[in-house]
């Protein structure tokens, strides 16, 4: 791995670590979003105690911090490289454990649909209506957003991607689910917040 790559990833991480939902909470309605809702650093949560307009916003900036610097890496790296493969996940990481918050975060999803949309665009688009029409039935974004990180490996592995991609895709899905564990324990026990449930 060169400097060129080594500078990318850090940098990936470093504004992927950008709270944007925090901020948001600060500048809308001068609350800590973590204090309140779910206590996610994400667009969900951000709707829960926000609204949807700053949601909207937290999201387009998640999303954003997955696609640019992976945009960026797949230029000057090349699309299929570890190294480019290691800017997009820092990108997500840097969400999930901002650095900006004592290694506190979101869930990565929106991130993660960011990164996504730079490196498999097909794919993240068929994904994300399949997560969109579970969410619509079930109203439960975790449910979507957990199926969405559990296709993505198989669906790379199904149409023939890289190995390194269909790796990148495992590695993506156990972060997601990771982060989702307690959802998943809330799921279990019918307690889980449905889609357009108030904030505590």
């Amino acid at each position: 791995m060169n400097l060129q790559a080594f500078v990318l990833i850090v940098a990936a991480y470093l504004l992927g670590s950008i709270p944007s939902a925090y901020i948001m909470g600060r500048l809308v309605a001068g609350v800590d979003i973590t204090q309140h809702g779910s206590g996610n650093v994400g667009g969900t949560n951000a709707f829960r105690v926000l609204g949807a307009g700053p949601a909207i916003v937290v999201a387009l900036v998640d999303v954003g911090k997955g696609f640019l610097p992976t945009l960026l890496a797949i230029r000057l790296l090349g699309g299929q490289t570890w190294p480019t493969l290691c800017v997009a996940l820092a990108a997500v990481l840097g969400h999930n454990y901002s650095l900006y918050l004592r290694l506190r975060g979101g869930k990565g999803i929106a991130t993660t649909i960011g990164v996504c949309f730079a490196l498999f665009p097909k794919v993240i688009i068929i994904l994300l209506l399949i997560a969109i029409t579970v969410v619509a039935i079930t109203r439960y974004v975790s449910v979507g957003s957990m199926l969405l990180v559990t296709l993505l490996p198989i669906v790379l592995s199904l149409k023939q991607a890289a190995l390194p991609e269909i790796q990148f895709g495992i590695i993506i899905a156990i972060l997601g689910l990771w982060r989702h564990r307690s959802n998943l324990g809330r799921l279990l026990q019918g307690t889980e917040n449905r889609l357009g449930s108030k904030a505590d």
